[in-house]
């Protein structure tokens, strides 16, 4: 399982800090309520928006009852993707409203895919969290440049945390 938090620090500062970081304390599991005790780190690379990848580490506890690990990713990776938060919302955001590939074209449609069909879970969480009189009445292609934009306006490792902390998943997620 993995928790998203925010660390208010620039992909390249958590990278500078390495295990350093400030890393919070996991009180209790979030399955069974026991203790959490810490559990090492694990290596991840993400890919920035300019095409730089840096080698970071990944705090993980481990519960002491359930046996389950649980690792703390920072707001600014999604789970299970390499590329930054801002790149992917760069990317997409390009490729949407001026048609630009900023990425590999499979790679792109890949996330667009993703972002495309989670599109009306994205919705409900504007209009439960950020503006209830929010409008979508428009093509798919549209709204997906409205939320963008949206998106945009908010700090994005804020946006993905709170998405995350919403429906406990990734807005990115199958």
């Amino acid at each position: 399982m993995q928790i998203i938090h925010d660390f208010d620090v620039s992909p390249w500062q958590y990278y500078l800090n390495g295990q350093d970081n400030d890393f919070p304390a996991l009180r209790s599991c979030p399955r069974c309520h026991d203790e959490m005790l810490g559990h090492g780190f694990y290596q991840r690379y993400i890919i920035t928006e300019k095409n730089r990848s840096y080698q970071l580490h990944i705090k993980r506890f481990k519960c002491r009852h359930c046996r389950r690990t649980v690792s703390l990713l920072p707001s600014f990776l999604l789970p299970y993707f390499q590329r930054s938060l801002k790149a992917i919302f760069t990317a997409l955001y390009s490729y949407l409203v001026k048609k630009q590939y900023t990425l590999e074209q499979r790679q792109l449609h890949t996330y667009l895919r993703r972002f495309l069909d989670n599109l009306p879970g994205v919705m409900s969480f504007f209009r439960d969290k950020i503006c209830s009189r929010l409008k979508f009445n428009c093509s798919q292609k549209k709204k997906a440049i409205k939320l963008l934009e949206s998106i945009k306006g908010l700090p994005s490792p804020t946006f993905s945390q709170r998405y995350f902390d919403h429906f406990q998943k990734s807005f990115m997620a199958l």
